[in-house]
């Protein structure tokens, strides 16, 4: 392996401690109100198209990861698009990141390698879509390609295949957030509830053990008080303390337009390397959502990276018998950031 590959793996790899990250230089900029994290100060440049999460590159497995990259030799540029801070996105987020795009030359002359989390796949498919020869290709880690599909199995756990999947609790609340507009019966205080689901993943996001229902049910228990009597049963149904989610969500959804969320008009415009690498136990998108991505995605160089060692919002490792293929999956990966 190449110094930087091997730096990568001992941060990344299985057997490295979580909680820990190297010492590198990081400033904050501003970019016209928008605030910009810089990681390092040369190397090749990765642009960061963070996913759905109120710290954007505060939250410490971003950080993290960031840190990482800038210590194996890379410029990392890591925006904190308001909207996806807010946790409601919208057409605007892409504006606002190719905002960024623009005002790279602020940070490096040289073509960016475009990194995406979970929903920031739109960021990145969207300016790859115009701007595919300004750029060192795309890695897109648990991107997904059906916003309809992907937000139907945080409701319910169930993907098309049928397969057994796993969702991740935590996540409820947003879905129901950003379909109140759509609630029938009409919602009699959406900003509300909205800023106390707000309040409660700021709780329980980032701490696996709060997947536990004993775990978040004690942390709604605690947030209900202060919930207007109007909407605390809609507060509890977000969470899933209470019964109701699916049906109240399931309709609301089917008429939520969500064409400004589509990343597959994008898809067929992009040009160039792009990786997709997907974790088996993610728990947000379903890792099948890659492949629907690699089949849409007809005129570039497609690499798909399917393990069981890097999933969504924490995995577990595989079985033993399962261990050497998954290495060289994660070897794969390494070499794909080591570029």
């Amino acid at each position: 392996m190449v110094p930087s590959t091997l730096s990568l793996a001992r941060w990344l790899g299985p057997w490295a401690n979580p909680r820990k990250a190297p010492h590198v230089d990081v400033r904050d900029e501003d970019l016209d109100g928008m605030r910009i994290r810089i990681y390092g100060s040369q190397g090749h440049p990765y642009l960061i198209a963070p996913g759905l999460h109120y710290a954007g590159p505060d939250d410490p497995r971003l950080d993290r990861f960031c840190r990482i990259l800038a210590n194996a030799g890379h410029l990392v540029i890591a925006p904190f698009i308001p909207d996806y801070l807010a946790l409601t996105p919208t057409a605007r987020a892409i504006a606002d990141f190719r905002r960024v795009f623009a005002a790279r030359a602020r940070w490096t002359t040289a073509r960016p390698t475009v990194f995406s989390i979970s929903f920031g796949s739109l960021l990145a498919f969207s300016l790859a879509a115009d701007h595919a020869s300004d750029l060192d290709g795309l890695v897109i880690f648990g991107g997904y390609a059906d916003f309809h599909a992907t937000m139907g199995f945080c409701l319910t756990g169930q993907v098309a295949s049928g397969r057994e999947a796993v969702r991740d609790p935590l996540n409820q609340s947003i879905v129901l957030m950003n379909l109140l507009a759509h609630l029938e019966p009409a919602c009699p205080d959406p900003e509300a509830v909205a800023a106390t689901w707000r309040r409660y993943v700021m709780r329980v996001w980032g701490r696996p053990e709060m997947k536990a229902r004993e775990r978040f049910t004690q942390i709604a228990d605690e947030l209900a008080p202060g919930v207007a009597e109007s909407v605390r049963e809609l507060f509890h149904i977000g969470i899933g303390t209470r019964p109701g989610a699916i049906e109240l969500a399931m309709p609301a959804l089917a008429r939520y337009d969500a064409r400004a969320l589509d990343p597959t008009p994008y898809l067929p415009r992009v040009r160039g390397r792009v990786d997709l690498v997907h974790g088996t136990d993610d728990d947000v998108v379903p890792f099948e959502q890659s492949h629907q991505l690699a089949s849409q995605l007809s005129h570039a160089d497609v690499h798909v990276h399917i393990t069981g060692i890097y999933g969504h919002t924490g995995s577990q490792l595989p079985r033993p018998s399962a261990v050497v293929k998954e290495m060289i999956t994660m070897v794969r990966v390494l070499r794909v950031l080591a570029r």
